[in-house]
């Protein structure tokens, strides 16, 4: 019995001590989890996209990024304004989901708060991030091209309304470009600093590619899912290769 207790308590230790290295990691994907919730969000209330608008799996994607954040957020409880920033993303989402699904129904208002919140939360997430300290080259590249594809997907999706309001991004008529050749940089910097993920890399980039020209489409109304299809999967690979790498990483 006294072997069986030892055991647990070594692994108790054990998740522990994982979860207290992987603080950056955990901040990371607090943000990439709220781009992609909003994505999503848009998605499902995009009647603009009638195959999509109000799709059951659609909802089930933003409620699982939510479900992931909470779970996320609460091993970061110690950080300031990120417990409080979800809070306020998710009474946002309460209140939007109370509205009337309708395809001739215009959503841009009732989004707009809650990608209000989205951006409170990114910003107090990427604040905590910056306090963690020196993270790995590799490491940090990995969660600068995941974010940018994160960013990219939720500009994308936001051109199927007008007047929507995204505060997260840093936006002008440049946006996509600078952060198309961001993403394509950074991709050239993780092939050198870790040839040995060249296979997954490339592999995220043809996930990023396969959508690329109409991200970068000007006078955009249509938007299509495929586009948070495959830049999820990007964003999740580049996550786990990021996750991954972190546990190679020597102190």
């Amino acid at each position: 019995m006294n072997g069986i207790i030892l055991a647990f308590a070594l692994l108790l230790l054990s998740i522990t001590a994982r979860a207290e290295s992987s603080v950056p990691q955990q901040l990371h994907e607090i943000r990439t989890h709220g781009f992609m919730l909003c994505s999503n969000l848009l998605v499902y209330f995009n009647n603009q996209d009638p195959t999509a608008a109000f799709d059951p799996a659609a909802r089930e994607a933003y409620r699982r990024n939510l479900r992931e954040l909470d779970t996320l957020v609460a091993t970061v409880a110690d950080k300031p304004g990120i417990a409080a920033a979800l809070q306020g993303l998710k009474t946002s989402i309460s209140e939007l989901e109370q509205q009337p699904e309708n395809a001739r129904v215009l959503y841009t208002s009732s989004l707009n708060p809650v990608l209000h919140a989205q951006s409170d939360l990114d910003k107090a997430a990427g604040a905590a991030y910056l306090e963690t300290g020196e993270i790995a080259p590799a490491v940090a590249s990995l969660h600068q091209m995941s974010l940018d594809m994160s960013r990219m997907l939720l500009l994308y999706q936001g051109k199927g309304f007008s007047n929507i309001g995204i505060h997260s991004v840093e936006l002008d008529e440049h946006s996509y470009n600078r952060i198309d050749q961001r993403i394509g940089s950074t991709l050239e910097q993780l092939l050198e600093l870790a040839p040995d993920m060249k296979t997954p890399l490339n592999e995220a980039w043809r996930n990023y590619n396969f959508v690329r020209q109409h991200l970068k489409k000007d006078g955009q109304t249509v938007v299509s899912r495929s586009a948070s299809l495959y830049l999820g999967k990007g964003v999740e690979q580049l996550n786990l290769l990021a996750k991954n790498a972190e546990g190679l990483t020597p102190p």
